[in-house]
């Protein structure tokens, strides 16, 4: 099973949990979750809703498998402190361009605690948490599981965030893309990738050149022109790292603990310095 908690959102989001949950119901709540216990769960506003089985336990009368409705409650932020932080984000462009990449700012909390909107929840009480099942502790193991799905998804999709403090992922992109830099990068982003040209050859082929009519042993050993005193720099890329951006840090093709955008820069890397090595 992979680790949760990837990102700095996420393990933020986990530490809430283990501040109230006695580790015995965290080892057993991840072992739901990577049993594949949760048989379906939906996002609905501010709520978060799963059904999970449970066990069979004979001893307390349960000799067919339980299904309980577990739910996650998170307290919303109201709609006026929400047009101050985006009337924020939006003035400042290395907030918006990175979540219209689909990447969490690492620094975008700070802004935003002076105006009290906190992204994460900051303890418990802005948590609540049920379940069907008969255990009278909350949260118990079902609800930690739902936890932790949610903590892995968090790590993938940043906007989630957002949403389950009461701001749709709709109503952020529109907003995001009203201000005027949000316009801008917008444009960027729909732009269509150029159309790629065929070649006649995957390898360089010589040119045919015509024989003088006459050639001498030092023009035939040192050559008839000089040679060019540097190379020209290869051509930009037809693809821009826009589009590896656009997925964000852990698209849902990637399962790697490490961020997929910082792979594949240390990949692109590699390629650079080898071709130039070579040129």
């Amino acid at each position: 099973m992979h680790k949760m908690g990837k990102t700095w959102w996420g393990e933020r989001f986990l530490h809430v949990l283990e501040t109230y949950t006695e580790p015995s119901r965290l080892v057993r709540g991840r072992q739901y979750l990577s049993g594949q216990r949760i048989d379906q769960w939906a996002v609905k506003g501010t709520r978060v809703e799963a059904r999970v089985r449970g066990k069979i336990n004979p001893y307390y009368g349960m000799h067919e498998v339980p299904v309980y409705d577990t739910w996650l409650q998170f307290e919303p932020v109201p709609h006026a402190a929400w047009d101050e932080a985006l009337g924020l984000i939006g003035s400042r462009a290395g907030y918006i361009s990175r979540l219209l990449f689909n990447e969490m700012p690492d620094e975008i909390e700070r802004p935003l605690a002076g105006l009290g909107v906190s992204l994460l929840p900051e303890s418990h009480r802005e948590i609540r948490s049920g379940c069907s099942c008969p255990d009278v502790e909350n949260p118990c193991k079902h609800v930690a599981a739902l936890y932790f799905l949610l903590a892995a998804r968090l790590d993938q999709d940043p906007f989630l965030l957002f949403e389950l403090r009461g701001l749709s992922r709709a109503d952020l992109i529109r907003r995001l893309k009203a201000t005027p830099l949000g316009t801008a990068l917008a444009a960027a982003l729909d732009e269509a990738p150029a159309e790629p040209v065929a070649a006649a050859s995957f390898f360089t082929r010589p040119l045919a050149q015509p024989l003088p009519a006459a050639v001498s042993p030092h023009g035939f050993w040192r050559g008839q022109r000089r040679l060019p005193a540097g190379v020209e720099p290869p051509a930009t890329a037809a693809v821009a790292g826009i589009l590896i951006r656009k997925g964000g840090d852990y698209p849902p093709f990637w399962d790697k603990d490490e961020s997929f955008v910082d792979v594949m820069d240390a990949f692109y890397e590699q390629v650079r310095k080898k071709g130039k090595d070579w040129l």
